[in-house]
């Protein structure tokens, strides 16, 4: 698998942790994490990650897209 198609899957693992929280029997209890109730705390702390995620993933693509674009530049420019 390339290195693009890897970095395009890097937020489906913060999504899926989103999805499955209510079915986490340690996520959803009756208890605190840091003073707070923990499926809080644990959607916050993955919607945290999956910010950077997605900037990955637009940095990666935007960064593929410019060197395609380069490449092609210098072919047409020989």
């Amino acid at each position: 698998m390339s290195r693009r198609k890897l970095l395009v899957l890097l937020p489906v693992v913060p999504a899926l942790a989103l999805l499955a929280s209510v079915w986490l029997p340690f996520v959803n209890a009756e208890r605190l994490w840091f003073g707070m109730p923990s499926l809080y705390v644990w959607v916050g702390g993955w919607v945290l990650m999956l910010t950077p995620a997605l900037a990955a993933v637009e940095w990666g693509l935007f960064r593929h897209g410019e060197r395609v674009a380069a490449g092609a530049a210098a072919g047409e420019a020989q």
